[in-house]
C-alpha cells in the first residue's frame, strides 16, 4: 500500500473557501452541486489576471519549454515559451499534424485513409483484448451511431437482480462465474454464456430485463477517450525542452502535498534523463496475493509484440506528464487498468479507482470512458463510486474524480464522466471554442484545450497503419496529441494547484475553478490552462 498523503493545507497559502467535503457527492444526474453558491467561494488566484476562463493568467504560456523538430520529423511544436521581449509564443503546427489528428477524430464523413486507420485501430483493440483475456470483444453500434465494445457472452448485474432473474438467466444459457475482482465482491454478479450460439445475442435479454427495472448491463470494455483515437505526432528533441528542474524553477511547485492518481495504461518503465516523471513509482511485477493488480508499467510493444509501439502505448505517460506540467509539486501515482492496445475492462477501471482513493489520492484522473448500448450507466463504476463514498465517510474527507467527456462529438452521456459526482471534462480549441469532436452536453462540467497538447511520450516506432504520419521517437520524447483525454489531466492538475494556492480541499478547489471559468454552452466552464496548437 502506498503511504498516506500529507495534508495539502499544511503547504498552502491564502484563504480557505468554506466548502463541505460532501460537495461532490451529488447523485447521478444532479450537476447543481458543482455550481451553486459560487459567490461564497474564492474565485481568483493571487497575481493572476481577472479574465474569465484564465484562472492562472499566463503562467503556463510563459514557462520556458520550447521543443525543436525531431530529426527527420519536420514538425515544430513550440510549446508556449516566452521570447526575450516577453511576447508569448503560441504552439505551432507547421506541418499540419494537429489538423490531421483533429480530422481523424472528428465525426461525419471521412476520407478513405481515415476510415482505414479507424478500422485498423478498432481491429487492434479487439485483438489486444483477446490476447490478454482469452475472450472476444464485440463491436456494436448503439442508437446514437457510436461503436461500443461489450465482451461477448458476459453480463453484469446487481446481486438482488440475480436473485430475481436467476431462472430466466439460466434458461438463456447463462451461468454465474467468479468475479475475480475482490474490491467489487458481493456487489456485482458476473454471468457468462454457456451457449456460443447465444453469446452474441444477449442484447435483447438485457433490454428486456432493464425494461422491467432490473440492474443489468453488458460487460463493457472502456476505450481511452471514449472513441478510439489516432497516434500522437510531433516528436521533439529533449535537449531543446526545459528539464523538469528548469521548469519548476520558473514558478512555484504548485500542488505540493497533493496526491494525484492517474488510472490509465501505466507508465514507461525507463526513467527519463530530463527529470520529468522521475519520482513516479514504477512497479514491474504483480503480487499474486493482490490478484495481479500491482504492476503499473506500460509494456509499449506487447499487443502484439511486432517492433512497433502499440496503438495506445504511452497514453498514461502522456497524461501523467500533463498533470506534472500543471502541478509540478504534486505526487503523481500511476495505476494501470488499460492495456497498450486501448482496451480496459470497466471492472478493472472500477477496482483501480477504488484502490487509488483507498490509498489516499486527493484527485483521481480517468482519461477514458464509453457510451453504452442503452445509455445506461456503467454498473461496475456506479458500484465503485458507492465504495468510494464509503471510504470517504469513514476517513472524513472527499477525493475529487475527474474524467474525460469522450470524443464522440455528440451529447450522449459517456461513463464515468456523466456520473453526478465526477467532474466531466470536454475538449476545446486553443481559443476556447467548441470542437467538432468532443462530447458535450448538460452533464459536462468544465472544458480545457484538447488540441495539440504537448507532453511526455515514450521511445519507439509508430506503426504506419495507425498514425497520421508515422514517426520514430527517441529517449526523453515529447509529442502532441488530440482528445478529451488530454483536457482532463489539465483540470486534475489545476485542482491540485488550487488546493495549495488557496488552501482549500478538493471539492472547494473545483468550485473555485468553476467560478473562475468562462461559460460555454454544452461545455460547462471553459478554462485556459495549457496552450494547444
Amino acid at each position: 500500500m502506498l503511504p498516506a498523503p500529507s495534508d495539502p493545507r499544511a503547504h498552502a497559502t491564502g484563504v480557505r473557501a468554506g466548502v463541505s467535503d460532501r460537495a461532490l457527492t451529488a447523485p447521478q444526474g444532479d450537476r447543481t452541486s458543482l455550481r451553486t453558491e459560487e459567490s461564497t467561494y474564492v474565485t481568483r488566484f493571487p497575481a493572476d489576471d481577472r479574465t474569465a476562463g484564465r484562472p492562472f493568467g499566463d503562467d503556463y504560456a510563459r514557462r520556458r519549454m520550447v521543443p525543436r523538430p525531431a530529426a527527420g520529423a519536420g514538425a515544430v511544436a513550440a510549446f508556449a515559451a516566452a521570447s526575450p521581449t516577453g511576447r508569448r509564443a503560441e504552439p505551432e503546427d507547421d506541418d499540419g499534424y494537429v489538423r490531421a489528428l483533429v480530422a481523424d477524430l472528428s465525426p461525419g464523413d471521412a476520407d478513405e485513409a481515415v476510415l482505414r486507420r479507424r478500422e485498423a485501430v478498432v481491429s487492434r483493440l479487439q485483438d489486444g483484448w483477446a490476447q490478454r483475456s482469452a475472450q472476444e470483444l464485440d463491436v456494436v453500434r448503439n442508437r446514437h451511431g457510436a461503436d461500443v465494445f461489450p465482451v461477448i457472452g458476459d453480463l453484469l448485474m446487481a446481486p438482488a437482480t440475480w436473485e430475481d432473474v436467476r431462472r430466466q438467466a439460466e434458461a438463456a444459457g447463462l451461468e454465474r462465474v467468479p468475479l475475480e475482482h475482490p474490491e467489487l465482491e458481493g456487489r456485482i454478479v458476473q454471468l457468462r454464456s454457456t451457449d456460443p450460439r447465444r453469446a452474441r445475442r444477449l442484447h435483447g435479454l438485457v433490454s428486456a430485463l432493464r425494461s422491467r427495472g432490473h440492474a443489468v448491463s453488458m460487460s463493457y470494455v472502456t476505450p481511452l477517450g471514449g472513441r478510439p483515437i489516432m497516434k500522437p505526432n510531433s516528436g521533439v528533441f529533449a535537449p531543446q525542452v526545459a528539464t523538469f528542474d528548469e521548469y519548476v524553477a520558473e514558478g512555484e511547485a504548485h500542488g505540493r502535498g497533493v496526491v494525484v492518481a492517474v488510472v490509465d495504461t501505466g507508465i514507461a518503465a525507463d526513467r527519463r534523463s530530463d527529470g520529468w516523471l522521475r519520482d513516479v513509482v514504477r512497479v514491474g511485477a504483480d503480487d499474486p496475493g493482490t490478484h495481479g493488480d500491482d504492476t503499473n508499467v506500460d509494456p509499449l510493444d506487447a499487443e502484439p509484440h511486432d517492433g512497433y509501439l502499440d496503438v495506445y502505448a504511452g497514453h498514461g505517460t502522456f497524461v501523467a506528464g500533463i498533470v506534472q506540467q500543471v502541478a509540478p509539486g504534486a505526487e503523481i501515482r500511476v495505476l494501470k487498468a488499460v492495456g497498450p492496445g486501448g482496451a480496459g475492462s470497466e471492472l478493472d477501471v472500477a477496482c483501480a479507482l477504488i484502490r487509488a482513493v483507498r490509498d489516499g489520492a486527493h484527485v483521481v484522473n480517468l482519461s477514458l470512458g464509453t457510451q453504452t448500448l442503452f445509455d445506461e450507466p456503467s454498473l461496475p463504476l456506479a458500484v465503485a463510486l458507492d465504495v468510494v463514498r464509503e471510504i470517504e465517510d469513514e476517513r472524513g474527507w472527499a477525493s475529487v474524480i475527474v474524467a474525460s467527456a469522450g470524443n464522440y462529438g455528440d451529447d450522449t452521456p459517456t461513463w464515468p464522466a456523466a456520473f453526478g459526482r465526477v467532474v466531466a471534462v470536454g475538449g476545446l480549441t486553443r481559443d476556447l471554442r467548441p470542437t467538432t469532436w468532443s462530447s458535450h452536453g448538460s452533464w459536462v462540467d468544465v472544458s480545457a484545450v484538447g488540441e495539440g497538447i504537448l507532453s511526455t511520450y515514450v521511445p519507439g516506432r509508430q506503426n504506419p497503419a495507425f498514425a497520421v504520419s508515422a514517426q520514430e521517437f527517441g529517449d526523453d520524447a515529447f509529442a502532441q496529441w488530440v482528445g478529451t483525454s488530454f483536457a482532463a489531466p489539465q483540470v486534475a492538475g489545476a485542482i491540485a494547484r488550487t488546493m495549495t494556492e488557496l488552501g482549500v480541499d478538493g471539492p472547494a478547489a473545483v468550485h473555485a475553478l468553476l467560478a473562475a471559468g468562462k461559460p460555454v454552452a454544452g461545455y460547462g466552464r471553459a478554462l485556459q490552462i495549457l496552450p494547444g496548437a
